[in-house]
């Protein structure tokens, strides 16, 4: 009887662990608005088609790459977002290999900013720095929106990946290194010790071996500034390669004063460009809404110049306080004009602010101790969160293709409330 008991107790245990286990995000976090995880299609468009077709071949074994550029705010500079969104994505189209890219990095840390965890950055010498949200521009920007600059004689950036640091299934490893700078009287590059190939406006090497970290040294003779706009790091095995730019307090209008911006957007030459701005336009005391469609349209027309074959999703902005305790009514106009932007533009929407439970929501987030104290910014765990339901609604877009398409003149789309 005793042994009976014993059996029953193990079968009820292992049945509330598997049920505990089993449990999602929406089980566990009711305030989020499951059923509108999906992202909205306005109407067939051949870009997207392409880029559905192109991820199926790889699902199915087919050997070609997809290249993703991702560009925001604060919410990606510190990569928790975008790093959640790439593991998953590596993952699902990995078979076996273990190795991804990194992509698209730039060494935040020279100008005294966030640097995202996944990479570690040292430096040698004396270095300044401008951003895309810099009132006053002293210096050429790129697709980064930051740019490091140096006069010293010699200088040197090394960067290493964390792979020993975070338990992620994939690590990072590359061979390919290219360097994006300015094409004034070329200093001395050499990357571990290694003379680069120079063109214009960047430097690559091709390394034998795979490694997880680099040396870039700078030598020059004249005083002239080099400046450094972003590296990208690749390998021949990566079949996503998914590049991150974000910029605390970035907007529209920010990547619009990005003097190479395409050039560098067209030397990746994407499959699907992201966008996640918003929350600093928003945020604006003086905010127009008027000249918020402008500007976003802008950049889009400017991507759309260079890209002609990517597909654009944007992204809505999340739910936030200003100063902590008062809802932002900017916030809806913001992502009305994302939504108006999409249907008119044919771009695809994906709206976290009504999936995340719309206005105040962040306050539930927050309650559940995933937001940062300024009721504005998530907590790793909330971007992790976010990523996780962005690569859900991805995914079902990718395997479904049509049926989240809205498309014909009776059919509206309605935020979910």
């Amino acid at each position: 009887m005793q042994q009976l008991k014993s059996k029953l107790l193990i079968i009820i245990f292992l049945s509330l662990a598997l049920s505990v286990k089993s449990q999602t995000i929406c089980d566990t976090l009711p305030f989020i608005n499951c059923d509108a995880n999906e992202i909205i299609r306005f109407k067939n468009d051949s870009n997207t088609n392409n880029l559905i077709q192109k991820l199926t071949n790889l699902k199915s074994g087919k050997n070609e790459s997809v290249q993703i550029v991702h560009i925001g705010d604060s919410h990606l500079q510190a990569g928790f977002l975008t790093e959640k969104i790439k593991q998953q994505l590596f993952q699902y189209y990995s078979n076996s290999d273990t190795i991804a890219a990194p992509g698209f990095i730039f060494p935040y840390a020279i100008a005294k900013t966030n640097n995202p965890f996944f990479f570690k950055v040292d430096y040698t010498g004396t270095w300044d720095w401008c951003k895309n949200t810099d009132q006053e521009k002293n210096c050429s920007l790129g697709l980064s929106g930051i740019t490091v600059r140096t006069k010293d004689s010699i200088a040197s950036i090394c960067i290493k990946m964390q792979n020993q640091k975070y338990n992620d299934p994939l690590k990072y490893y590359f061979n390919h290194i290219k360097i994006l700078h300015n094409t004034i009287n070329h200093p001395g590059i050499k990357i571990n010790g290694k003379n680069v190939k120079t063109f214009d406006g960047y430097s690559s090497i091709e390394l034998q071996n795979l490694t997880d970290s680099f040396c870039i040294e700078i030598s020059q003779q004249n005083e002239n500034h080099f400046e450094l706009y972003g590296i990208i790091l690749g390998n021949s095995i990566s079949k996503i390669n998914y590049h991150s730019i974000g910029v605390n307090g970035a907007t529209a209008q920010s990547y619009l004063q990005c003097d190479y911006f395409s050039g560098h957007l067209q030397n990746i030459n994407p499959d699907l460009v992201i966008i996640s701005l918003g929350t600093n336009e928003a945020y604006d005391d003086d905010f127009s809404k008027l000249e918020h469609e402008y500007i976003l349209k802008d950049l889009i027309y400017q991507i759309q110049d260079v890209s002609h074959n990517a597909a654009i999703l944007i992204i809505s902005a999340n739910d936030h306080l200003k100063n902590r305790e008062f809802a932002n009514l900017n916030i809806q106009k913001v992502n009305d004009n994302i939504v108006n932007i999409c249907k008119e533009l044919n771009l695809n929407y994906w709206d976290f602010y009504n999936i995340m439970g719309g206005e105040n929501s962040i306050i539930d987030w927050y309650e559940k101790g995933l937001t940062s104290e300024d009721k504005l910014h998530l907590k790793r765990s909330g971007y992790e969160i976010q990523g996780e339901l962005f690569f859900k609604a991805f995914i079902n877009m990718i395997e479904n293709n049509n049926m989240n398409v809205v498309s014909g003149p009776n059919k509206e789309y309605k935020p979910v409330k």
